[in-house]
């Protein structure tokens, strides 16, 4: 393990050699832009210690990072900005599938491929929280690592210059104002068709994205989540247990698909949508581009290609709404190639996930 002192100096080092134009870019996009990306390669190819260093203790290098690009941007003049290093290309033997994750692997510095499910929204949580001693007025900051539990004074400490009561004596009350509060958002990641083993359940994990990576991910999202993992007791009858959960704490996202608000479409690009919108056989034609390898199913490809690309929506008279959105259900003897379409399907639809009964549910 390096000295912890001694990790500022190498980050700053590592900038100022290889992202000065990239910490310079940033300053110019702030605050749209709020982190700077740094692939472990680079990490690699200036130092190899320094590299595995990273993937053993994260933590100490994530804040020392953060703390030498804030410092390099300082020196260069920009003033209260405060980015983040976001470390991207893990190597291979720090990549898992959801089900591989192991005790092993708890507090180390992870890559995980799987696709986005389930998202919540974006949350403001108090990162660090300020109480005010009701009987005296005197205020602490307490940090709150943990975000499901408020953690609260236990005595208004003499030390700091309070009076010393504990909290039986007094009542401390939260400063919303003067704490610190971070977005937050809860994203849960399930592995991707392709990992799982035929009627076995998908497996999934509940991770942590906060400050500019809150907010990021869709539901259906493909993407590379790079953190750490924690670990969490389960409670039973509100006593914790010795069977735990792991969790991830999103550091870094690489996406695996493109956002469909990214997607600019050129000037060529858009005749060339158009020309082929006036073809006469453009039905048949993308079609028969579906699964081309499969013959027939005229009708069924048809079917699909229309499904892609949706209907209209739209208000009837008395109010009521007809949704754009197509569902169907194939039926056919086992072995024509059901399966293979629909996984097709979902290889070419944007957020497409593939999913049959014996892994959606236990039924």
């Amino acid at each position: 393990m390096l000295q912890e002192f001694d990790l500022p100096a190498r980050w700053t080092s590592l900038i100022q050699d290889h992202f000065a134009e990239a910490v310079h870019n940033l300053a110019q996009m702030w605050p749209d832009e709020q982190s700077l990306e740094v692939s472990y390669r680079v990490i690699e190819g200036f130092d190899h210690e320094f590299a595995h260093d990273i993937v053993e203790h994260p933590e100490l290098h994530f804040h020392a990072s953060n703390q030498a690009l804030r410092q390099f941007l300082l020196d260069a003049g920009h003033s209260n900005m405060y980015p983040f290093v976001r470390i991207v290309h893990l190597p291979s033997d720090q990549i898992r599938t959801v089900s591989q994750l192991r005790a092993d692997d708890i507090s180390h510095m992870m890559a995980i491929d799987a696709v986005a499910t389930k998202i919540t929204g974006v949350r403001p949580r108090i990162y660090a929280a300020t109480f005010e001693c009701i009987a005296c007025g005197h205020t602490m900051v307490i940090n709150q690592p943990n975000e499901q539990e408020l953690i609260e004074p236990i005595e208004c400490q003499q030390i700091d210059g309070g009076c010393g009561r504990a909290k039986r004596q007094t009542r401390f009350e939260l400063k919303q104002q003067d704490s610190i509060l971070i977005n937050s958002q809860f994203v849960e990641l399930q592995e991707l068709p392709e990992q799982m083993k035929g009627g076995i359940q998908p497996e999934r994990i509940l991770c942590i994205a906060e400050h500019d990576l809150a907010g990021k991910l869709n539901p259906g999202d493909r993407v590379k989540a790079n953190g750490v993992l924690f670990i969490r007791s389960q409670r039973k009858g509100g006593k914790d247990t010795p069977v735990f959960d792991i969790f991830l704490r999103i550091h870094s996202l690489e996406r695996q698909n493109i956002p469909l608000e990214e997607i600019v479409i050129t000037e060529d690009e858009e005749l060339e949508i158009k020309e082929l919108a006036r073809r006469p056989d453009i039905y048949e034609l993308f079609a028969n581009s579906i699964a081309p390898s499969i013959f027939g199913m005229e009708y069924v490809k048809r079917s699909l290609m229309l499904q892609l690309f949706g209907g209209v929506a739209r208000l009837n008279a008395d109010g009521t709404r007809n949704r754009g959105d197509l569902h169907i259900l194939l039926m056919g003897d086992p072995g024509v190639a059901k399966s293979q379409l629909l996984n097709y399907m979902a290889d070419i639809s944007p957020r497409g996930r593939f999913t049959s009964g014996q892994s959606a549910s236990a039924a």
